[in-house]
């Protein structure tokens, strides 16, 4: 399995068979940057709001996911869970979903605009592969909320997303803070894509990636 990062919370999940996941892809309207255009098999929407379930960067004709349930894609299975974009049971900014892969021995985790620590998200993906979590408050869990979910969770990758880069103009804050929470010998910066072949068996590493700019 393969991940890249096409920026904001969208990421192109890559099976060994070359079967490919987008998830929650964006418009620049939204964020302040454009997002690589991108070929895949289907695309993930965690919720719809402009900064994840713009189409103008897919090529081709995927299918879109955008409900609670079950699926597969050819050898990538697929599972939603729904859950709240905020801590008062949607009221504020809705539903948002929670995205589980599985592909090539392993399963990793999407989990959207998650608003809150959510127990029962927890206990359903408590020791996956790789954890892509929003980071930069203001519209998702902040820094000290996502560092209890790992801590809950115990991922063996964390993959920070949806926070503040120097080309966003969104209102929420960098990574930098999230990442003072960890031990700098468990933090690396990657280039724009993750082979998760070799994920580590102790302990959880976060990685942080650049931006995939074709």
């Amino acid at each position: 399995m393969r991940l890249q990062y096409l920026g904001h919370s969208s990421f192109r999940l890559i099976s060994d068979m070359g079967t490919t996941i987008v998830t929650d892809p964006y418009s620049a309207k939204w964020v302040g940057f454009e997002m690589t255009p991108v070929r895949c098999d289907a695309v993930t929407i965690s919720h719809h709001h402009g900064d994840h379930d713009c189409m103008d960067g897919i090529l081709g004709n995927p299918a879109v996911l955008d409900s609670e349930g079950h699926c597969v894609a050819d050898d990538i299975a697929i599972e939603s869970v729904s859950t709240y974009h905020d801590d008062v049971k949607g009221a504020k900014r809705g539903k948002n979903l929670v995205f589980i892969f599985q592909t090539d021995g392993l399963t990793a985790v999407h989990l959207g605009d998650i608003g809150f620590v959510d127990p029962v998200v927890i206990d359903k993906i408590r020791g996956c592969d790789v954890l892509m979590i929003p980071v930069g408050g203001t519209y998702t869990i902040d820094a000290h909320q996502a560092r209890q979910f790992v801590e809950a969770v115990c991922p063996k990758i964390v993959v920070p997303m949806h926070y503040k880069t120097p080309e966003s103009t969104l209102d929420v804050t960098g990574v930098e803070e999230f990442l003072s929470l960890f031990d700098p010998a468990d933090v690396t910066r990657g280039g724009d894509a993750l082979v998760l072949d070799d994920a580590p068996q102790n302990g959880t590493k976060v990685v942080v990636l650049s931006r995939f700019v074709d």
